[in-house]
């Protein structure tokens, strides 16, 4: 299935190639919880660090925003640090957290919290210590960090305008929620006070979404994978198109002219791909940025990956969470010169939220 008005010949032959190679989901990857409103159990892991965004202007942006808010030293040398812990999500919303959150708060969820988000208290070694919900290692040795219970809400996918101007079929929803770390924590350059409020946003799938996204995404995938892999091969020394050795001046410029084409639907595919990608699911292994342009992709093997999916009130679809992002919400002093006296400047501070790492979830089906 191609969703752009325009359907190139390549792109309509590779997705008949994955129509064919689909079957319905098994049973085995059609699990369900029991109700709507059923809790379900998850390991958040909150990666801290000077991440790598894809886009320069985005990843030069926030660095500055880092270096005005947190410091120039925070995330430098690489620093990282790594927190997991157990929650539990439900549907009930949390009246007195609601009635405590700030307007950051709401508005990261858009006025209308769906549930809670709450951390599940790990026992310590020492009888005498007190729960925590994370811990870390120093050189100081462990430390521990209280995290405060937090509200959620998944939003419905919107158009990718300008291009499209109706949902793709199987385009992700957006799990929002937050977080409030009750204790400081450091470790070399990453750094936070007490009472940090984090903000965290991912991409969702439930079960039939994500079987459709896949099949969304999968051809215009093997379309840009193939146009590289079709330039790579022209341009090949060995066995590329020996027009280019240059013996011919006319049979050059011939050469020169097909690789030109080559790598303007190399990038028209590529410009495709990119405004769809990010909206659906991401099939890709880790340690690889491309698929192998003759293997079909097993649809109903990812839906039966346990480590994947889990249970997330709304639906009795099992869900799975992407990786995302995760904002700390910083108080940025501005001093403002608004007049000739000191009574006549803003001396107040300004929260403003800043990317400063990653989050994943892991589901525990138990």
């Amino acid at each position: 299935f191609n969703p752009s008005s325009k359907t190139p010949r390549s792109e309509t032959c590779v997705s008949t190639r994955i129509a064919m190679s689909s079957s319905p989901l098994s049973s085995s990857s059609q699990r369900t919880s029991p109700s709507p409103w059923s809790p379900g159990k998850w390991k958040i892991t909150l990666d801290f660090g000077k991440e790598e965004l894809n886009n320069s202007f985005e990843r030069n942006e926030n660095s500055q925003q880092l270096a005005n808010i947190l410091g120039e030293d925070w995330g430098s040398n690489s620093g990282r640090l790594v927190l997991s812990f157990d929650v539990m999500a439900n549907a009930e919303t949390n009246t007195k957290a609601e009635s405590n959150a700030n307007s950051v708060q709401m508005a990261w969820l858009g006025g209308k919290p769906t549930g809670t988000v709450e951390c599940i208290p790990q026992q310590p070694t020492n009888s005498e210590d007190e729960y925590y919900c994370a811990s870390y290692i120093t050189e100081r040795g462990q430390q521990t960090v209280q995290i405060s219970p937090g509200q959620w809400r998944i939003e419905p996918p919107l158009p990718l305008l300008p291009s499209y101007v109706n949902i793709l079929p199987g385009q992700a929803s957006t799990l929002r929620f937050h977080l409030t770390l009750l204790d400081p924590i450091r470790r070399n350059t990453i750094h936070f006070p007490q009472d940090q409020m984090l903000l965290l946003q991912s991409n969702t799938f439930r079960t039939e979404q994500y079987a459709s996204g896949a099949r969304t995404l999968l051809p215009y995938q093997y379309a840009k994978d193939a146009s590289q892999k079709q330039l790579e091969e022209q341009l090949n020394h060995e066995t590329g198109d020996r027009r280019l050795d240059g013996n011919d001046i006319f049979e050059t410029l011939g050469g020169y002219k097909d690789v030109a084409e080559l790598v303007l639907e190399r990038d028209e595919k590529r410009r495709k791909w990119k405004e769809i990608e990010g909206a659906l699911p991401k099939l890709l292994d880790s340690n690889s940025n491309s698929m192998d342009v003759g293997r079909k992709v097993d649809i109903n093997k990812l839906l039966e990956d346990e480590k994947r999916w889990g249970v997330w009130p709304g639906d009795t679809e099992f869900m799975t969470i992407e990786r995302g992002v995760v904002l700390a919400v910083v108080a940025k002093e501005s001093k403002q010169k608004m007049g000739l006296f000191s009574w006549m400047q803003d001396g107040g501070g300004v929260e403003e939220p800043v990317v400063v790492g990653t989050w994943s979830a892991v589901p525990d089906i138990n």
